[in-house]
């Protein structure tokens, strides 16, 4: 690409969210593309996915701190051709001990993003990362074209609730005033840089420190694993597809699909670990979550290339 990233013309992306782990990987890919890169988010960099990695220091990147909940937050942080919005409360065991906060986070942010979106006067895409939990428990080849399905009977399910209500709000927007949006629906990311409390990471630690890797409930429960880098590629994909404006579309890897039994018993292969030891599963949970991804290679040109364990590899050390 010949555009010089650090020149006013370069194109502008603003990403919420923006010090935290998929935000890290996309805003690689779109420095790889040419852009100027604005990360917007409530906490100081140090420590974050996007300080470890160093891409705060690029030339291209500037950080701003802001509190996505707060109307006219954005407000500040000049134009922008691309906003794409990944702030949000998450994590199974955050999510359970705080749904009211998860779920004013995750919609009383996205209503902050679109509302700076639908006034920037040269807006080429919103992009708003979902999930794909709104397909329930129980999602063997999802595809984005089905109904959604949610609960609310356990604290567990606010994070989908909150997605679903997100998706709904960007689609108004859609309609309201002709935002040109695209909804894009995760399927277990994992990969370097990633912090907190996730199946691959947890079980990659454990693996390190020589310990059991422990298991909840009977390691049934599948899922399709999808490198980071990967999903960023699909991503920024979803910025310059004249089709996937209007539309949702499901990105991962439907390569990789194994129990999560399987999964700690290839990290113990590979981290050295003391074996493997279940536990008992503290709530509900997904049973099984695989995507179709005929959207995203049809509409985007997407096929995902990393090796699975070659990125467990790579994610242990």
């Amino acid at each position: 690409m010949t555009t010089n990233p650090t020149a006013p013309t370069a194109p502008h992306t603003l990403i919420t969210g923006g010090l935290g782990f998929l935000a890290t990987w996309i805003a690689a890919g779109l420095l790889r593309c040419g852009h100027r890169v604005t990360l917007v988010d409530h906490r100081e960099p140090d420590g974050t996915p996007a300080q470890l990695s160093g891409i705060v220091d690029a030339p291209a990147v500037t950080v701003a701190r802001a509190d996505i909940t707060e109307p006219g937050a954005l407000d500040g942080l000049g134009e922008s051709d691309h906003v794409i919005h990944t702030a949000a409360v998450l994590g199974v065991d955050k999510v359970r001990a705080a749904p009211v906060e998860t779920l004013r986070v995750n919609i009383d942010g996205t209503v902050v993003a679109l509302d700076y979106a639908v006034r920037q006067p040269a807006l080429r895409r919103f992009v708003l990362l979902s999930t794909s939990e709104v397909y329930g428990s129980r999602a063997e080849d999802a595809f984005e074209g089905e109904w959604l399905s949610v609960r609310t009977d356990d604290p567990r399910w606010s994070y989908a609730v909150s997605k679903v209500t997100a998706e709904a709000m960007t689609v108004a927007r859609g309609t309201e005033v002709g935002l040109p949006y695209t909804l894009v629906r995760p399927f277990n990311v994992y990969g370097p840089l990633r912090t907190g409390a996730y199946a691959v990471g947890a079980l990659a630690r454990q693996a390190v420190s020589g310990a059991p890797l422990t298991v909840h409930g009977d390691g049934r429960q599948c899922r399709a694993w999808c490198h980071a880098e990967d999903f960023a590629n699909g991503l920024v994909r979803c910025l310059y597809a004249p089709d996937a404006v209007g539309r949702a579309v499901n990105i991962g890897d439907d390569r990789h699909h194994l129990s999560v039994a399987e999964l700690a018993r290839l990290t113990n292969e590979i981290g050295g670990g003391a074996g493997i030891t279940h536990s008992r599963r503290a709530g509900p949970d997904i049973d099984l979550r695989k995507p179709d991804l005929t959207t995203a290679r049809t509409v985007l040109g997407y096929q995902p290339l990393r090796d699975l364990h070659e990125g467990l590899r790579e994610t242990v050390e």
